[in-house]
């Protein structure tokens, strides 16, 4: 076979068209990788075990949304530790001036104000709200626990202490015959009529809208927390009475003894309520203790995989950098003969 001039200069020209297009072709798969840190196709790489990274990068976005998720439920869980300290140091601090008052029935007006002021303190507190929702409400977030006792006109808990009280004693709390209620008759009152106010039946119907089921959380894979306590629970109901019982029952009218017998019974609710409230402290910092763990946990194992991630789909990139300079180095030297071979004319060839 003999090869003429024009043949050779066809088949060199389509040699160097082939050769350009697979140069330019690996320039940009090149840029690419250097533009994003990954192989450029990793399923073609690494063939079966893309299958598994697929599997690992889901993960690693499921972790990630579980991270953000019990951020939110830590966030919620601080904003109600920090109300249920609120209402404990707010309790104390009116049981003591209850003490101190003990011994100085003059100031039983004094002490019936302070109530209203520190009862008002406390329901703020127990309507704390987080991200739109009320954290003591349990599962019912929409709705506030309680509402003002005080407001004008006066809520269903409020008339029900007022008629509790008037059909005891034939009198409104605020009668100065309140004066003449003895203290077994003030004790059998605190005793049953007034407790019965706070039993399960009037405390859902009057006193709070707060659910008795607490907010639980999914906090990593199967495991599920509770993370959130009642305003349902005893410990509100506790100290919600003592409050009440030193605001709303005659105290400044009262005489000294029954006074005295009232300061006693508001003392002995405010201590337990505190206590209660104490117990309730401890289980929102056990969830918080749980759902950090699971942060910690989601965190450490989601970092493992995106770096094993990133080991296996990454590129190195100073090999890359040395490669695709080679590349454009071809490709300027392959366009600089492609052009002199489409200067060339078929005369000249021949």
């Amino acid at each position: 076979m003999v090869v003429t001039p024009l043949s050779t200069l066809m088949s060199t020209s389509t040699s160097f068209a082939s050769h350009l297009r697979r140069a330019q072709g690996e320039t940009v798969k090149i840029q690419a990788e250097v533009a994003s840190g990954r192989l450029y196709d990793v399923g073609k790489t690494l063939g079966y075990g893309t299958e598994a990274l697929v599997s690992f990068r889901q993960e690693i976005e499921i972790g990630r949304r579980s991270i953000d998720v019990n951020k939110q439920v830590a966030a919620r869980l601080d904003a109600s530790q920090a109300a249920l300290d609120a209402i404990v140091t707010n309790a104390n601090g009116f049981m003591s001036a209850l003490m101190s008052a003990r011994g100085d029935p003059r100031t039983a007006g004094i002490v019936s104000e302070q109530a209203e002021s520190a009862f008002k303190a406390f329901t703020d507190a127990a309507n704390t709200s987080f991200a739109g929702s009320f954290v003591f409400s349990g599962i019912e977030t929409a709705l506030a626990p309680f509402e003002d006792y005080f407001s004008t006109p006066p809520p269903a808990s409020r008339n029900a202490v007022a008629a509790a009280f008037s059909t005891e004693f034939g009198f409104s709390s605020a009668d100065p015959a309140v004066s003449n209620i003895s203290v077994s008759s003030m004790q059998a009152f605190m005793d049953n009529t007034f407790a019965s106010l706070f039993d399960d039946a009037n405390w859902n119907s009057t006193w709070s809208a707060a659910s008795s089921q607490p907010i639980s959380s999914m906090v990593s894979g199967s495991r599920e927390v509770t993370t959130s306590v009642s305003a349902a629970s005893q410990a509100f109901r506790s100290l919600t009475a003592a409050f009440v019982l030193v605001a709303d029952s005659g105290t400044k009218n009262l005489n000294d003894a029954t006074f005295v017998a009232l300061i006693d019974q508001a003392v002995e609710s405010f201590g337990k309520g505190i206590a209660l409230m104490t117990e309730l402290q401890g289980t929102l910092g056990t969830a918080q203790q749980q759902v950090q763990a699971a942060i910690e946990t989601t965190s450490v194992r989601s970092d493992l995989l995106e770096e094993y991630v990133g080991r296996t789909e990454g590129v190195d990139l100073s090999d890359l950098s040395v490669r695709l300079n080679s590349l454009l180095n071809q490709l300027e030297a392959t366009y600089a003969v492609t052009g002199r071979l489409q200067n060339l004319s078929l005369l000249n060839a021949l």
